[in-house]
């Protein structure tokens, strides 16, 4: 199972597109550490109800409390300076359940003590929403391209290749 840790505050239209994205490459959960967001739940819900799904948004305001009850999670703090993610990633997913832990503050030294491996996914400027659609494609190895939600009501038909 993976599960992705949101830290400090996002706009609506940022947490939304976070969420979206864990979603569609394949993490079953988020949670942020911001005061809940009823507008976000209800969101979410209705794109698993036509979509399918189960994908979960939660929230806990304070994160050392939703690190410590991950206890049976390994910790991925996705961040510039880490271990580049073409060197670590087939250790992580030797992992059952995987934490991934992204912030959207710039007090990065903060998080580094907490995770189990600091991955960097470039060393280039990037946004949160790409790192962790980036580690999801590489932990799946494009296998989430191909996810089929359960009890999905609107399904894409695909182009086939002339």
């Amino acid at each position: 199972m993976i599960s992705v840790l949101v830290i400090g505050k996002g706009s609506y239209e940022n947490c939304k597109d976070l969420a979206l994205t864990a979603r569609a490459f394949g993490a079953q959960s988020i949670t942020f550490t911001t005061r809940a967001n009823k507008k976000l739940v209800s969101y979410i819900k209705r794109t698993n109800g036509r979509w399918g799904g189960k994908f979960e948004v939660c929230f806990d305001k304070d994160w050392r409390k939703a690190i410590e009850r991950s206890r049976n999670y390994e910790k991925v703090y996705l961040t510039l300076g880490g271990i580049p993610i073409n060197k670590i990633i087939y250790r992580i997913r030797t992992y059952k359940n995987v934490m991934l832990i992204v912030t959207l503050q710039n007090d990065e030294r903060t998080f580094e003590g907490v995770a189990d491996f600091n991955v960097s996914i470039t060393n280039q400027p990037h946004s949160t929403i790409s790192s962790v659609a980036v580690f999801l494609h590489m932990f799946y190895s494009g296998r989430e391209l191909a996810i089929r939600f359960n009890n999905a009501k609107y399904k894409i038909k695909q182009a086939k290749m002339p």
